[in-house]
């Protein structure tokens, strides 16, 4: 079996015919422009395939011929649509609930007699899910962001939502004090914590001189941690204060 078209680029076609006494070059383009998919891997779409067309594929030549598209869906072969005699353009197949992500299409074309003429050509398709839009966020996507942002003496805000996890109870989020760089936890200083729904931002506190690591847990009702982040290390400025009277 041969492949055939899932339209994802435009071409027009032309065919150029010289004359036997090579005076001259004649050049006829067909009547609408096709689309065409010359990939030789599985075709992807998002949402509906358009699957093109014609009973002159494969050569065929025969007035009234019409095309009767296929798809196999876990081996279960099903008309897809067949179309009138001679008829060629393109269908917009959008995959029905229950079908699979992949899917594949046999066309085929049939005489006026009801006779399959020609070869069938195959084409497989992936289908993908276009996900609707969220909401709008700031993330800081930096290497050790959370450092560089420390390094200014800027504000720290820390994100957090129950809604990170699914049966989310409550939201916690911990300062882990480190006995130096790499080292091992030696304290944890409570920052925040609120009960579901919560969903905001809150100040960095808590965390003194030294090296720490931030920790965010959301738990269930029952305590169990259903998500849980734990930042890169980073180090707090130290100094003192010295006051004359």
């Amino acid at each position: 079996m041969k492949t055939f078209a899932i339209a994802v680029c435009t071409a027009t076609f032309a065919v150029c015919t010289a004359s036997a006494d090579g005076g001259g070059v004649a050049v006829a383009l067909a009547a609408y422009a096709i689309s065409v998919d010359v990939r030789t891997d599985v075709c992807r779409a998002v949402g509906q395939a358009e699957i093109g067309y014609s009973p002159k594929w494969g050569g065929v030549t025969n007035a009234g011929a019409y095309v009767v598209v296929q798809k196999v869906v876990d081996g279960v072969t099903n008309t897809v649509d067949t179309f009138a005699a001679d008829a060629e353009a393109s269908y917009s197949y959008v995959p029905g609930n229950g079908d699979p992500s992949f899917v594949k299409f046999i066309h085929r074309v049939y005489s006026s007699g009801g006779e399959e003429i020609g070869e069938p050509l195959v084409r497989d398709v992936a289908f993908g899910v276009r996900s609707g839009e969220g909401a709008a966020f700031m993330a800081d996507s930096r290497a050790n962001s959370l450092q560089k942002v420390i390094d200014a003496d800027e504000a720290v805000n820390l994100a957090y939502s129950t809604a990170w996890a699914t049966n989310a109870a409550s939201v916690s989020i911990k300062a882990v004090r480190l006995s130096g760089q790499g080292g091992a936890p030696v304290a944890t200083n409570a920052v925040f914590s609120a009960a579901a729904d919560a969903d905001g931002a809150t100040a960095m506190c808590g965390v003194g001189r030294g090296w720490w690591r931030l920790l965010c847990q959301v738990t269930a009702g029952s305590g169990d941690t259903l998500l849980e982040y734990l930042t890169d290390e980073f180090k707090m400025k130290g100094g003192f204060i010295l006051s004359l009277r």
